[in-house]
């Protein structure tokens, strides 16, 4: 499976996020952020950086311990600097309101609903 299978409106995208236009086109310049938002797009609940990271890591076929450190690192503070999404660094938990794409593609819609699965039962609180 590649993540080049997750095409994003980018026009779409900015009407719905208020990201500035140049902006948005770099942020979706990354295959796995795009994946990251479509998956997060498909949960109406929190999800754990863990579950994330391996729902990711199926779809594009990455080992998870590396979907997550990018997503950690890189693509989760970035989200939550643009304001599109929650990421609780502590908690490593990540909330999305509201969707931010959609599919264009049948077949990538039936890979999200298989990858996704579970995603209301996802979030797991930490004691600490």
């Amino acid at each position: 499976m590649s993540s080049s299978t997750a095409p994003v409106d980018v026009e779409r995208f900015v009407r719905l996020t208020d990201v500035a236009l140049d902006d948005a086109y770099a942020l979706l310049a990354n295959s796995r952020l795009r994946v990251v938002l479509h998956v997060l797009s498909a949960c109406d609940a929190p999800v754990s950086v863990d579950w994330l990271a391996e729902r990711t890591s199926q779809w594009d076929d990455d080992p998870q311990e590396t979907v997550k450190t990018e997503l950690v690192h890189n693509i989760l503070p970035k989200l939550d600097d643009h304001r599109i999404l929650e990421y609780d660094a502590r908690s490593e938990i990540v909330r999305m309101d509201d969707p931010v794409v959609a599919f264009e593609h049948p077949q990538s819609e039936s890979l999200l609903v298989a990858v996704t699965e579970g995603c209301e039962s996802a979030a797991r609180t930490r004691s600490g």
